[in-house]
């Protein structure tokens, strides 16, 4: 899986990278040697999953480029430039990706959904229903998809889950 948006930089990330494989046995072998030979890791995928694989790719892909965005529109409502607020999101997201691979998804995840701090997650909800609706409403939808990850890892328990899915399930705006 690698990103072909300049093929120098996906050529110079190809080694490690997994590549899905749907062949038939004879072909299979085949296809898995050449895969190794430019250092990516080779894995047989069953019939028909390709769309599901690629779809997934999309999430840590194109979707994440989209959150990027989101976030650099934010910081534009302060003054900032798109180049400042990726030289601060960048290694913001390199440090959560080290996080993850260190410890997991789940025991890799901060912030206020981890700690289950409902005043930080009001804070952000009244900043952003100010600033741009749309965006309260995708940081509603991820938010909730955090308080599983948060269970998970143990940061929260399923009482504070629950306050937190009524706040953010909430249709009335927060209270600036």
């Amino acid at each position: 899986m690698q990103m072909f948006a300049n093929p120098e930089v996906a050529l110079a990330g190809l080694p490690g990278c997994t590549v899905g494989i749907e062949a038939e046995e004879g072909l299979l072998a085949t296809l898995e040697s050449l895969a190794k030979s430019i250092g990516c890791v080779p894995l047989p995928l069953p019939a028909g999953i390709r769309p599901l694989y690629h779809a997934s790719a999309y999430y840590v892909g194109p979707f994440l480029i989209a959150l990027l965005k989101e976030g650099a529109k934010l910081w534009a409502g302060f003054g900032a430039s798109e180049r400042q607020s990726m030289a601060a999101l960048i290694p913001l997201l390199r440090g959560t990706v080290a996080a993850v691979q260190d410890a997991g998804l789940a025991k890799g995840m901060g912030g206020c959904i981890a700690r289950g701090d409902m005043g930080t997650i009001q804070k952000h909800l009244a900043s952003l229903e100010h600033v741009d609706s749309s965006a309260a409403d995708l940081y509603r939808k991820l938010a909730l998809r955090n308080i599983p990850l948060a269970l998970e890892r143990g940061s929260i328990d399923p009482g504070r889950a629950r306050q937190i899915e009524t706040l953010l399930d909430s249709t009335d705006k927060p209270v600036r």
